[in-house]
């Protein structure tokens, strides 16, 4: 009897985080594609295919959902920034300091090319970089100014530079723009490129670009503060 309650139990909390995750996903889809105020309860619900009910149960209304999504960004960007491992010490070496930003752009042209649930995402974020909501603060917050303090530190350490000196930081957003612009602007890249898609071949050459790029910078950046 404990045991068929305790299992009970177990699939209820299963069904009710799967119809959480669920609001999320159409949430961080149709808020980034119609915006927040074009987009009804109704509409998520019957994208996430559950009750509209679950949206007031689980997140105390629409902002609260909205809320989640940014939650949600932020543990998804943290997971690939990561690679899957703790934060390291940022290495005191220039040429091994190099090589971990080098990692980085990898893992995020990876997720940024060829990672589905990347283009709700980016969608999601764009809209509210145009229209700042609380939602913009949680992910600033969560995201955006650590990791980019965080690759500051890193720049840093493999130029000599002050990590938060104008340069280091204006340095920084130059890098990260190159490879948010393979996500914002696919269909213009595919369509140059004379690609289908952006596939793990593509995705290599993309990166390799990059990488070539930000390599440059870190040396022409290396000269000016010997």
């Amino acid at each position: 009897m404990l045991l068929a309650l305790a299992m009970a139990r177990t699939s209820i909390l299963k069904d009710a985080e799967g119809t959480r995750q669920a609001l999320i996903r159409a949430g961080l889809d149709l808020f980034g594609r119609n915006g927040f105020d074009a987009t009804s309860t109704r509409e998520i619900a019957q994208a996430a295919k559950v009750n509209s009910a679950g949206i007031a149960y689980h997140f105390g209304g629409k902002d609260g959902l909205r809320q989640a999504c940014a939650e949600a960004i932020i543990a998804r960007m943290q997971a690939v920034l990561m690679g899957g491992a703790p934060a390291a010490p940022i290495a005191a070496d220039r040429d091994i300091a190099t090589e971990h930003l080098l990692a980085l752009i990898d893992r995020m042209i990876a997720f940024l090319t060829t990672a589905p649930e990347s283009e709700m995402i980016a969608r999601f974020v764009v809209r509210e970089m145009f229209t700042p909501s609380p939602a913009f603060d949680t992910i600033y917050g969560g995201l955006f100014e650590p990791v980019h303090r965080r690759i500051c530190q890193v720049w840093a350490a493999a130029t000599g530079m002050e990590p938060e000196a104008p340069a280091t930081r204006l340095a920084v957003f130059a890098a990260i723009g190159q490879l948010v612009y393979f996500r914002i602007a696919r269909p213009a890249v595919t369509r140059r490129m004379g690609w289908d898609g952006i596939g793990p071949d593509q995705a290599h050459a993309i990166a390799e670009t990059i990488r070539r790029s930000v390599r440059a910078s870190i040396l022409a950046c290396r000269g000016e503060a010997s």
